[in-house]
């Protein structure tokens, strides 16, 4: 993996966007000599799923480890990569009467989820400035201003349509098992567990990408803010002409 500076690259992130919550790193561990090499890992003996361990470093500044068996339930170990998801996890029988009216539709839920291989002992969430740990995958929590231009300086250089997905409840499913299975950023809603057990924020989208595509971001959006592209994003009167807070080559278009 290509070496990088996160101290400058957050440095410069937090700059461009204003950041409230510094960045976090997320890697997947297989084996306890491997968890337990990793600097001031703190290890838990409660049941705290891995969304609770994003929220400490997010919050605490913690690196943060999640275990097999610090998870309350396998449908939790089956999305990260810690449970070999069998006909029960399959079966929807959890979430029905629940979030769901029906089997069938509870059902088809767990089906649509994004879940990684069940190879690993363990996730640690870590402050991707304090460079313990190298990410599978960055998280960030922003506002939606703050998502729109970060997404836009993913796609000042090298431009793709970005698509993000709702499967309901578990948005870790929509958010970094997406990102670690494919690779492409991802933007999701916070879920009622998110919300209950993690701490987000009421105004928070969580955004989730690789390495590389966190620099890429960054890297655009500095282009951006030289193009005038900027956070804050200066609000414009309601009553006011909108032709004289455009530029002129709009008006060509």
């Amino acid at each position: 993996m290509e070496p990088y500076d996160w101290k400058e690259i957050t440095g410069q992130l937090t700059s461009l966007l204003r950041l409230q919550t510094p960045p976090v790193a997320m890697k997947w561990i297989k084996t306890e000599e491997e968890l337990n090499s990793i600097p001031k890992v703190r290890i838990h003996h409660k049941h705290l799923p891995p969304c609770t361990i994003v929220g400490h470093a997010a919050q605490f500044n913690w690196t943060s480890a999640c275990r097999l068996e610090n998870v309350h339930a396998n449908y939790c170990r089956g999305i990260n990569g810690m449970f070999e998801r069998d006909e029960k996890w399959y079966s929807g029988e959890m979430f029905n009467g629940v979030w769901f009216n029906n089997l069938e539709a509870s059902k088809a839920h767990n089906q649509a989820l994004n879940c990684i291989p069940p190879i690993y002992i363990a996730l640690v969430a870590s402050p991707l400035v304090a460079g313990r740990i190298e990410p599978d995958v960055c998280v960030l929590y922003m506002s939606p201003a703050q998502a729109f231009l970060f997404f836009s300086g993913y796609q000042f250089e090298h431009y793709e349509k970005l698509d993000f997905t709702f499967v309901g409840e578990s948005t870790c499913s929509d958010s970094w098992a997406r990102t670690f299975l494919s690779g492409k950023p991802s933007m999701a809603l916070p879920c009622y567990a998110d919300k209950k057990f993690a701490g987000m924020g009421e105004n928070e989208l969580r955004v989730t990408l690789t390495a590389k595509g966190l620099v890429q971001a960054v890297n655009g959006l500095q282009g951006l803010y030289k193009n005038g592209l900027r956070y804050p994003i200066a609000s414009y009167s309601l009553n006011s002409d909108i032709l004289d807070g455009l530029p002129k080559s709009y008006l060509e278009f």
